[in-house]
């Protein structure tokens, strides 16, 4: 009876390309809490949450009254201290030309010298406090320090705010970050500079390349996952702050071999394959199974490079069968 014909494919070996998927928001890289430099009433707010703003937008201003009197006053100091200054150097000058004479003694002169400089020293201390009133009432005025788009504001028109106080919360446009939380699970096979493909929920034919650009250390203590930030690579203006996305990661894991299904032997509690040696006589080898798929199974250890394994009529075989062998090609 001649050798019964079989079905075998050569066994290759190849990383298996692991994919994950994970839902995230579009958020802003740079975030400001910009406020004002000094205290006082909120006269106006010129912005509200959503807005986008430019360099040096008028934002938000305070009532100037109180400042604006400051600054008279030292205006005020300034005068007088100049007044004094020009009598100080007088009075220097005529002690010096009668000293110069013998008219005066020295500790006159001395007194008047001092008095000069007293004087010299209070006008340096007054232009100094009229550039803090002029520099006081300028802050009243709170100006965008870059473009962005107001994510939060902390204060309304009338509520008396303390310098450094957040009034406007600006997220910079042009450098936006997909951020998501990953799972304990899966956390470890994150790496800073993985690429990542990420398309809005909405919209999936749109994709954008970003990169992994941070891994917080931590998980977050109520929700038990990562917080894993990408840089995202020109995004598109739909891509807007607090849009709903999803990134994808394609990684190799292990090597695993790729077969169809129908070479899956199930007569015990593991899998297993049809071996063919070199004079062509098959034997079960059993098999470790990663993966089932509609049509293909993935395989982790049992068999190694190079193995020929039958794809079809295996349970049409025994052990120690000659075959003749009918090469296929690999799934």
């Amino acid at each position: 009876m001649p050798p019964r014909a079989v079905r075998t494919l050569v066994v290759e070996k190849k990383p298996m390309i692991l994919t994950a998927e994970g839902a995230g928001t579009i958020q802003a890289r740079y975030v400001n809490n910009i406020g004002f430099l000094v205290s006082g009433r909120l006269l106006t707010r010129n912005v509200d949450v959503g807005a986008f703003v430019k360099n040096d937008d008028l934002l938000a201003s305070l009532d100037p009254v109180d400042y604006k009197s400051r600054l008279t006053a030292a205006e005020s100091q300034v005068t007088s201290a100049q007044a004094a200054l020009d009598q100080a150097a007088g009075e220097e000058s005529r002690f010096k030309e009668l000293l110069k004479n013998g008219f005066t003694p020295q500790a006159r002169y001395d007194q008047a010298l001092k008095d000069l400089q007293t004087a010299q020293a209070g006008v340096v201390g007054a232009k100094a406090n009229l550039k803090l009133a002029q520099d006081q009432l300028r802050y009243t005025d709170l100006h965008s320090p870059t473009e962005g788009v107001v994510t939060q504001t902390g204060a309304n028109v009338g509520q008396v705010v303390q310098a450094g106080e957040m009034v406007i919360q600006l997220s910079s446009f042009s450098d936006r970050d997909g951020v998501f939380s990953v799972p304990v699970l899966y956390i470890s096979a994150a790496k800073v500079g993985m690429a990542v493909k990420v398309w809005l929920q909405a919209k999936p034919t749109e994709i954008v390349q970003g990169v992994v650009r941070e891994i917080a250390p931590n998980a977050d203590p109520i929700t038990g996952t990562y917080t894993v930030k990408v840089t995202l690579v020109d995004p598109p203006a739909d891509m807007f702050i607090g849009a709903v996305v999803v990134g994808e990661v394609d990684t190799e894991g292990h090597e695993v071999v790729t077969v169809p299904a129908t070479a899956i032997l199930q007569t015990g509690d593991k899998p297993e394959v049809w071996v063919v040696s070199a004079d062509n006589v098959v034997k079960k080898v059993p098999v470790t199974v990663d993966r089932y798929d509609t049509s293909t199974v993935t395989i982790s250890s049992g068999i190694v490079q190079g193995d020929r394994i039958v794809v079809a009529g295996v349970n049409s075989l025994n052990d120690g069968q000659k075959v003749a062998i009918e090469p296929t090609d690999a799934p």
